[in-house]
């Protein structure tokens, strides 16, 4: 038996083979504080392609909630049932009925039946321009909060039952019929299409739309009791609407109801007559949407991880060849080919993780910043997830290419190795 053969390795000789995983880790440290310009400028390319895709898909989750958002102001979780138009169906063919609306009564929603016409004023003398008259029931904005009174209030229940000369105005209208003007207490004489006069009293002016739909402004319209249209319209028949608005109650399955509501009109007159649709339909599909660009867009960034891992190669390998002799001297001294390979896979793997890192954190600045100033973004985003794949992304980035240089290191001899000058 040979005693040194079986003697305990010195500490010295064991940090040296690099037998310790941990090891390893700290001696990548040291390799990356060691040459700080070199370190950076490899990682340099991981920490832009991290910050990109970081900073893509995040923004693309952002700008969906900010959507999401400015749409449920607008329209509220809610139903809309209207004759198909794709199917060659109008208003005048395909309306909407008393006892269609008694049918939906038993469904969680509230049922808020709308009928419009085209209606004219004169912006002056001899000249008369269209806008929308819209009949609606009374005291709108409690049926529908996403209907906001900037001025006055809308007319009551008992109002539009009687159907009284009333009217409220949507901010466009009040600015087309009223310029310069306050509109609440105002009378708006308005024409029908044949020629017919009403004139309605202004009672209220209705908030603009809010967010990005605000850009798009409100559209002209005229918000008259449903009872006085009738009186007064010569093309709406009573009894009659043209559309349904179904806002869905608390705790309502919008899938389910929606079903339901389609069960009733198909039940009633046949399949492809009226088109059902939920604004939770509409923000499926814009999810999808946002999806797919913000893939498309993580794609383009994630060639940047690209580039990012060939400099990270590269600087592995030139480590490789400087590092020649150290890596002969701890074979001479008991380290095996895996545990050198290893060594060199973690300084890999650690050099694109502090990149991943570094990437991660200017994203949540430029995210931070952008919230800030941005007011479409209303809503910070940066999920534990989008996190976690970036740095796993980085992780494997460096795994990948930093397997050659490893294997290039693992591959030396040690008798030449320790003769490399």
């Amino acid at each position: 038996m040979n005693p040194a053969k079986n003697a305990p390795q010195s500490p010295p000789q064991a940090s040296m083979s690099g037998m310790n995983p941990l090891e390893n880790f700290r001696m990548a440290f040291e390799s990356l504080w060691g040459n700080k310009l070199r370190s950076f400028l490899a990682l340099l390319g991981i920490v832009i392609g991290v910050f990109a895709v970081t900073a893509m898909i995040s923004l693309g989750q952002m700008a969906t909630a900010g959507i999401t958002q400015d749409l449920e102001a607008v329209a509220g979780r809610s139903i809309f049932v209207q004759p198909n138009f794709n199917e060659g169906q109008d208003f005048s063919s395909a309306p909407i009925r008393e006892e269609d609306l008694q049918a939906l009564q038993a469904l969680p929603v509230t049922v808020i039946p709308q009928l419009f016409t085209s209606i004219q004023y004169e912006s002056k003398p001899g000249e008369r321009r269209s806008m929308q008259l819209q009949g609606t029931p009374g005291d709108l904005p409690r049926l529908d909060p996403t209907n906001k009174i900037a001025r006055g209030r809308y007319f009551t229940d008992l109002e539009a039952r009687g159907g009284l000369a009333v009217a409220v105005l949507s901010d466009r209208a009040a600015k087309d019929l009223f310029p310069g003007r306050e509109a609440v207490g105002q009378v708006a004489r308005l024409y029908y299409p044949g020629g017919a006069r009403i004139d309605l009293t202004v009672v209220g002016v209705l908030e603009p739309p809010s967010g990005i739909f605000g850009g798009f402004g409100s559209s002209a319209t005229v918000y008259a009791p449903i009872q006085l249209i009738w009186n007064t319209s010569p093309t709406a028949r009573r009894g009659e609407y043209a559309f349904v608005i179904l806002p869905l109650k608390k705790g309502a399955d919008a899938q389910q109801v929606t079903r339901q509501v389609q069960r009733i009109f198909e039940s009633r007159y046949g399949k492809g007559k009226y088109q059902v649709q939920s604004t939770e339909s509409f923000q499926g599909t814009l999810r999808s949407v946002t999806l797919i660009l913000q893939a498309l867009l993580g794609a383009i960034a994630g060639l940047s991880l690209l580039v990012g891992g060939i400099g990270i190669m590269n600087i592995m390998l030139v480590s490789v060849t400087e590092r020649t002799r150290e890596i002969g001297l701890r074979k001479a001294l008991g380290a095996t080919s895996g545990q050198i390979r290893q060594q060199f896979l973690i300084e890999a793997v650690v050099l694109t993780l502090v990149g991943g890192l570094l990437g991660v954190l200017l994203a949540a600045g430029l995210l931070l910043l952008i919230t800030a100033t941005v007011p479409f973004f209303k809503v910070y985003i940066l999920s534990p997830t989008t996190v976690f794949l970036a740095l796993a992304v980085s992780a494997l980035v460096g795994l990948f290419f930093g397997v050659w240089p490893a294997a290039r290191a693992a591959a030396l001899d040690p008798i030449e190795a320790l003769r490399y000058e």
